[in-house]
């Protein structure tokens, strides 16, 4: 186990044994809460999270199912920030009737989840930690969490009303930017296919901040889908680390002490909530 977490610490998880699939360590992601979001470099997946915002995690089910982002864009995409995808905010942007706005959701009790929290301190919240594989927060008093924002977050879109999000999504793609905690509706995070989020065409984050003027220019949402609604022998099958489980407690551990011969010089023994996602394989499954 000891090995497995410093493997897990070093980022090392794609040469885990075979044996270690049946690892109750391990959870499989249902295939009801996968996005597939298909753009020309690749596959992007997005575990969506009814933990915090199931009516968002709802609203991106229905809307993929209705084909609604099919052909459509990452039309703001900004360097080190985020990548901003649906129709779009221009002038000609179209209503939709069919997708109201939300109200917001932010947090949740801390009683409704299971919160394991770091030693580490840190610069936005008075504890951070994890909840179902994801970077989270929790208040002082200890009865309000929410997710972080850490690359690979997954949000909803908004005006300057709380409650004005519809299907307008973003991908955090830089450095974590948190002063977007608790104001914005996150639902779900990237678990694979993070590389072709990062191939997204820029746009000038000077100019009409960050969209890209040019549709021709921008990148296509090819499709998106619900990995359940795909025939079951083209589901993709995802196992996600516990972050309540002791190999991670270890990989935890292992990161902040770095003691390989490589570190001639010892780094401070802290580690930041959004350097620790709970690590994602995808399993091989019989023909």
């Amino acid at each position: 186990m000891k090995a497995l977490a410093l493997a897990l610490a070093l980022g090392l998880t794609a040469s885990l044994p075979a044996a270690a699939q049946t690892d109750p360590d391990w959870r499989a992601a249902d295939p009801e809460d996968l996005l597939l979001v298909e753009v020309e470099d690749g596959t992007i997946v997005i575990e969506l999270a009814d933990w915090i915002a199931p009516e968002h995690a709802g609203r991106m089910r229905q809307a993929a199912r209705d084909g609604f982002f099919d052909g459509l864009s990452f039309y703001r995409v900004i360097d080190g920030f985020v990548a901003q995808g649906g129709r779009g905010e221009e002038e000609d942007s179209i209503d939709l009737p069919q997708y109201p706005v939300l109200t917001g959701e932010f947090t949740v009790p801390a009683d409704s989840v299971t919160f394991t929290p770091m030693i580490d301190r840190d610069l936005y919240a008075p504890t951070v930690g994890h909840v179902r594989g994801m970077p989270a927060a929790m208040n002082e008093t200890g009865n309000e969490v929410w997710p972080i924002h850490c690359p690979g977050t997954v949000a909803m879109a908004r005006g300057n009303d709380p409650d004005s999000g519809d299907v307008e999504f973003y991908i955090v793609i830089g450095h974590g930017p948190r002063h977007l905690d608790r104001i914005m509706s996150v639902f779900g995070r990237v678990i694979d296919g993070m590389e072709h989020v990062q191939a997204l065409r820029r746009g000038d984050p000077a100019v009409n901040s960050g969209v890209i003027a040019d549709p021709a220019a921008r990148d296509a949402i090819l499709s998106m889908r619900v990995a359940a609604d795909l025939p079951e022998a083209e589901q993709p099958h995802y196992e996600i680390l516990r972050t309540d489980s002791e190999t991670f407690a270890d990989a935890k551990a292992a990161r902040r002490n770095r003691t390989h011969d490589f570190f001639f010089e010892t780094p401070p023994p802290v580690i930041e909530a959004c350097h620790m996602p709970a690590p994602v394989r995808l399993v091989e499954t019989a023909p």
